[in-house]
């Protein structure tokens, strides 16, 4: 068992016990019944089989945000390349030449513009970004080599 998984299962369990905890405290009144009590009860029920289920779909839940914030960041990424492209080859073509010292300013003023230029846009670029998530839920093959080399 590695490590992410058991952080996941760790988080998994939290997330059921919150759940169960939230249970007891809307469905039993406080007063009746002593929280321990609640949890106990919980458990003996035969709830194994919906545990199961929530914990896929937290699972599911959480696998899907993360490739999400993945392609976000490639989305992302590219789009500042590409602008960051655009400026030194227009700024190249208009002086035609620069040095060490210019070439420095112009490489953290273009990074600088194109991380302001991303953050204007960055709905849009979320709703590539699940856009693209979709498309790559019919391509397994495709989605798995952009989350293993981005």
């Amino acid at each position: 068992m590695n490590f992410e998984t058991n952080v996941e299962g760790q988080l998994v369990e939290n997330v059921l016990k919150g759940l169960e905890d939230e249970f007891s405290e809307r469905i039993l009144p406080t007063n009746t019944v002593d929280r321990v009590s609640t949890v106990g009860i919980l458990s003996q029920t035969n709830i194994g089989e919906e545990r199961e289920s929530i914990k896929k779909d937290i699972v599911k839940a959480l696998r899907v945000s993360n490739q999400t914030q993945q392609i976000y960041f490639v989305v992302r990424s590219i789009m500042m390349t590409i602008l960051g492209a655009i400026i030194t080859l227009a700024i190249f073509w208009r002086l035609g030449t620069i040095n060490v010292v210019e070439d420095f300013v112009l490489g953290i003023s273009t990074y600088a513009i194109c991380l302001v230029l991303s953050r204007l846009f960055d709905k849009r670029i979320v709703n590539i970004s699940k856009k693209i998530i979709v498309y790559l839920g019919e391509h397994t093959k495709l989605r798995d080599f952009i989350l293993k080399t981005f």
